[in-house]
């Protein structure tokens, strides 16, 4: 019985450290090591599990993943918030993606989904809100909900930007689809301005299982193969959306659905340029797509290193199939 559980203790373990691997291997190479990184909240508990159990009937057992926890430290931190809050006085920037809001506000004469979204933004009341899978016909129900901010666009399909603070320039930039896409705004907060950029990379858009056995397989690696083909695509968007952002005269602030994980390449491209503010700032182990599949964080706020996070949250809310993360930014450090 203790070989048997030893032996599944390894195939845990080596299927962490392809996890570990998963950030480094572009998806234009395989999907092989990006399935595991889908996976890592799931791999690290069960490895964590697997040093209790060796520790409590042969501890020297649980020495293997004891080693590859502490050699996989900076890829838990990226999961795994271990911050305090600092202070939540400072530049208050939101990103959500409401599409399954639409449901709701669909129903033109439901004017209580309105009311309810519209008192939500109050109550958290932030300065900023980047917005994915914005859908233009319903224009007149977000008139409503974000009175008081300026827009930008104001009749686009996918994602947007509303300010409390005045937009002195803005634009668009395409992904090859309606869907997704990236806006950014110039925003004056004060004497100082920084770039907003609300971003939605490509979905995955797969299945779900069959019940039928047999055809399991199949259906996995059809799921597999899908999700490599829109990790490709997120590569490219990304690189534009990267490459544009390096021409901005301000300080950045990328906000968005980039529909993957911390352990994927799309994470640590954008990491190498930018910092993320849940490792700043961000406590607990936390996802932002709602479902049963623990530690999915998926939306992001990343931030030139000048700006300060001093505080960030994950906000769970029924409104949409995604949960709004809601980031606070320090400006002093922002040279006029």
């Amino acid at each position: 019985m203790k070989n048997i559980l030893y032996a599944i203790n390894c195939l845990f373990a080596v299927a962490l450290i392809f996890s570990y691997i998963s950030p480094f291997i572009d998806p234009n190479i395989t999907w092989f090591f990006s399935f595991f990184g889908l996976g890592f909240p799931f791999l690290l508990i069960a490895n964590l599990l697997f040093i209790l159990i060796w520790l409590l009937i042969y501890p020297r057992y649980a020495i293997m993943s004891c080693l590859l926890l502490v050699m996989g430290f900076s890829a838990i931190t990226k999961t795994v918030g271990l911050n305090s809050q600092k202070k939540d006085k400072g530049l208050s920037v939101m990103t959500y993606n409401i599409g399954n809001s639409r449901f709701e506000l669909w129903k033109k004469k439901n004017t209580s989904a309105i009311n309810r979204f519209r008192k939500f933004i109050l109550d958290n009341n932030p300065d900023i809100i980047c917005i994915q899978e914005r859908h233009s016909k319903l224009l007149p129900q977000y008139e409503k909900i974000f009175e008081g901010y300026s827009l930008y666009p104001d009749s686009q399909l996918g994602t947007a930007i509303y300010s409390k603070y005045p937009i002195i320039n803005q634009g668009n930039i395409p992904f090859n689809t309606s869907f997704h896409n990236a806006t950014w705004a110039d925003i004056k907060v004060g004497n100082k301005t920084i770039r907003i950029y609300s971003t939605h990379l490509s979905s995955n858009q797969v299945p779900n299982l069959t019940d039928n056995v047999r055809e399991i397989w199949d259906e996995t690696k059809f799921i597999l193969e899908k999700y490599n083909h829109h990790a490709i695509k997120r590569v490219h968007q990304l690189r534009l959306l990267l490459a544009h952002a390096k021409t901005s005269p301000y300080p950045v602030v990328i906000c968005g659905d980039f529909n993957d994980v911390p352990q994927s390449y799309i994470y640590a491209v954008v990491a190498k340029e930018y910092k993320d503010a849940f490792c700043e700032s961000g406590t607990g182990l936390v996802q932002t797509l709602k479902g049963n599949f623990i530690g999915l964080r998926i939306d992001y706020t990343f931030t030139s290193d000048v700006l300060e996070i001093l505080s960030h949250k994950v906000i769970e809310t029924d409104i949409s199939d995604h949960y709004p993360v809601m980031t606070t930014l320090g400006l002093d450090n922002i040279q006029l």
